[in-house]
């Protein structure tokens, strides 16, 4: 069992050592019981550990290469057994490490049943619920940013990878990839949920950690808009000029083997 001396209402990331950011700094706990903690890696990007107490076991989400030695001394630090590892899709920023973790522990790898990964072990569809380690998860497909994308559901939290961000929403200005139209789409769906689901972003370059849903229609001017057509006019202008991340097409080629 994880044991932290902090909550979500006293700690907050800016004021922890650099050296510790890659660790566990902040801690979330569900109805049930089940603790999240997020960890970060490079500029904004988020991967989070989920943590059965009761059972000792964990699922990542999200997990990224350069931080695989971070999630090691993680599980050996406070004796947890990954349980599995679940990617919201096929990332243009960072490699996953996923595959790694899945080799190192023998452990099931769940994306969406169209994503390219060649090591994924368990494909799911929309709607699906697993229970992970004892953790009970249900995938929402939210494309967009991908044709693969989805959200996580874990009681009242929501993993949302690229889709849903605190305070704007993924890019989908992919080649071939996005579709700003059917961004628009699975936002209006993740909108739909009750006021007090918890968003956990993929990435937050404020070093914001999570917002309630009802907080993020007050602020996200993204899910202010009534209108697909006029979404989509806003997307294709907002990015028309903005630079695409470093090597993009290389780590969703690399992701994607």
């Amino acid at each position: 069992m994880m044991t932290m001396t902090t909550d979500s209402t006293t700690f907050s990331f800016p004021y922890v050592p650099m050296h510790l950011a890659h660790f566990p700094v902040r801690r979330f706990v569900t109805a049930g019981g089940f603790e999240i903690f997020p960890m970060w890696s490079g500029e904004g990007n988020l991967s989070y550990l989920v943590v059965n107490p009761d059972a000792s076991q964990a699922v990542l989400i999200d997990p990224d290469l350069e931080i695989l030695g971070s999630y090691l001394l993680t599980f050996q630090q406070h004796n947890l057994q990954l349980a599995g590892v679940i990617d919201t899709h096929n990332h243009a920023e960072h490699v996953s490490a996923a595959p790694e973790l899945r080799q190192l522990f023998n452990i099931p790898y769940y994306m969406h049943q169209d994503a390219p990964s060649s090591y994924v072990t368990h494909p799911v569809q929309d709607n699906e619920a697993v229970v992970i380690g004892g953790i009970p998860a249900t995938f929402l497909h939210t494309p967009g940013h991908t044709p693969h994308l989805v959200t996580v559901k874990i009681e009242n939290h929501i993993f949302t990878g690229d889709s849903l961000f605190l305070k704007s929403c993924g890019r989908a200005d992919f080649p071939g990839v996005s579709d700003p139209g059917v961004q628009f789409d699975s936002l209006q769906r993740l909108k739909a949920l009750p006021d007090d689901t918890l968003i956990h972003p993929g990435h937050n370059y404020d070093h914001e950690l999570a917002i309630t849903l009802a907080e993020s229609r007050a602020v996200n001017k993204r899910l202010q808009y009534a209108s697909r057509e006029e979404f989509v006019q806003m997307m294709n202008a907002c990015y028309a000029d903005n630079e695409k991340p470093d090597h993009w097409e290389w780590y969703v080629c690399y992701n994607a083997r």
